[in-house]
């Protein structure tokens, strides 16, 4: 049965593979056949090793097949409610980390402590990151998955070609580093390399939320804080706002960075990748995947360095992706055995994603290429969304609510003042409406 609104579906073939997948549990043996659904969020062009792990399990369970599913991010979080509180959904499904206490204290996730008690993962619970981010009390709505984070990434041949040696290593560098590397190099009285691009648009998923939380961070701000009594508070001024406004609007002003990119949000956007394999970008800001992509599309090699830190120290943030049983699954015990399957070291030998399990982590790093080495030292340095999640402000209007102040204030439509204050005012009106 089609479900509606799923942009992209496929029955996953039972492909047999190469790989060694775990014994069959007294769950899967000898079980009637079912059918489970699988959802996740990320385009195709980064999910064939998933693809090719789905099949894996279906040549090897014949009574418990999977489809595979892909609903885009910024569709995904309503979408999922909706079909829950209509009582469907899938029966496994990829969640953000900043979504799972949510969903789980809705009512639309199931608790997975009875089952990590009966049937526990890898080397259990234990073993993973952030599971305070789904844990709700004595409840737990999902286990953490794959972890990530942004590092900087660069061009070497365009810093060596001016005169830079070292990659910049506070962000007050990045900026003299950036202007340094912004050049008419044709002669045509046209800039045509810039020094530091990201997309700066006002889209409510744009990337300026990550650069902007990873330069207040290692700063010593951040938008949300607990008081010395333990009550959530708005945690900057409209003067600490302002601060970084004017720190990443100098890009723009110093003419380092094109303007264009305030119209653009995402950082997959062909013009973001494309830049950076060109050369027309010397420096810019993506997640693994992301630089991957762009690292094929290159002819000169590219590479990544850590994050600018700042007064009190280097910071980025550490996102990832939680595995969750939907409330309504007709199969519990089913969804789990493969959740699990999902978050195995069988899965990642074939998924470019870095697993939230220390055991396997250290398996991966160990595997990256050298150009990419600083990736899994950037991840020692993330922080989680857990104080904004926790503080009751809703994460993805905070989200939205900073790429709009600050498009606001890059492209001319407010001035520093008013989106400054605009934002902390928004803030407050958000942790207003989660204590209700």
């Amino acid at each position: 049965m089609n479900r509606p609104g799923v942009l992209l579906c496929l029955l996953v073939p039972a492909v047999v593979l190469a790989l060694s997948l775990p014994a069959a549990s007294p769950v899967l043996a000898g079980a009637a056949k079912v059918e489970l659904l699988f959802r996740q969020g990320d385009p195709p062009g980064e999910v064939e090793g998933l693809v090719k792990a789905v099949e894996a399990w279906n040549a090897a369970h014949p009574n418990i097949q999977v489809r595979f599913e892909t609903v885009p991010w910024k569709d995904a979080q309503a979408q999922l409610v909706r079909e829950i509180q209509a009582g469907g959904g899938p029966d496994v499904v990829q969640v953000a980390f900043v979504w799972t206490a949510d969903l789980g204290r809705s009512g639309l996730l199931k608790d997975i402590v009875p089952f990590v008690k009966t049937s526990p993962p890898g080397k259990g619970l234990g073993d993973f990151l952030a599971t305070d981010l789904g844990t709700v009390g004595d409840k737990i709505f999902g286990l953490p998955w794959t972890v990530d984070t942004a590092t900087m990434v660069y061009r070497p041949d365009l810093l060596e070609k001016s005169g830079i040696t070292r990659f910049p290593d506070t962000w007050e560098e990045l900026a003299t580093v950036a202007k340094k590397l912004t050049l008419d190099t044709k002669g045509t009285g046209r800039t045509d390399q810039y020094g530091f691009c990201w997309p700066a648009g006002s889209g409510p998923d744009g990337a300026t939320w990550f650069l902007v939380n990873a330069y207040l961070w290692s700063n010593g701000k951040t938008f949300m804080k607990q008081d010395a009594g333990g009550k959530w508070e708005v945690g900057v001024s409209p003067q600490d706002v302002a601060g970084v406004m004017r720190y990443f609007k100098s890009f723009f002003d110093q003419k380092s960075a094109p303007e264009s990119l305030i119209a653009v949000s995402w950082e997959g956007d062909p013009e973001m990748v494309g830049s950076l394999a060109r050369g027309t970008c010397a420096i810019s800001n993506f997640r693994l995947a992301t630089f991957r992509l762009a690292a094929k599309q290159s002819q000169m090699p590219v590479k990544m360095a850590l994050v600018p830190r700042g007064s009190v120290k280097r910071a980025s943030h550490l996102g990832g992706r939680t595995l969750a049983l939907n409330a309504n699954t007709k199969y519990p015990d089913q969804g789990w055995e493969f959740l699990k399957y999902l978050a195995s070291s069988e899965t990642f030998r074939t998924y470019n994603q870095f697993p939230a399990q220390k055991a396997i982590l250290a398996e991966v790093q160990a595997r990256l290429p050298e150009a990419e080495k600083a990736y899994a030292e950037q991840l020692t340095y993330g922080t989680t969304f857990r104080d904004y999640i926790f503080s009751g402000a809703n994460v993805n209007a905070m989200w939205a609510a900073t790429n709009r102040e600050f498009g606001a204030f890059f492209s001319g439509q407010k001035t520093i003042e008013q989106a400054s204050a605009d934002l902390v005012k928004a803030f407050n009106t958000l942790l207003a409406e989660g204590k209700k």
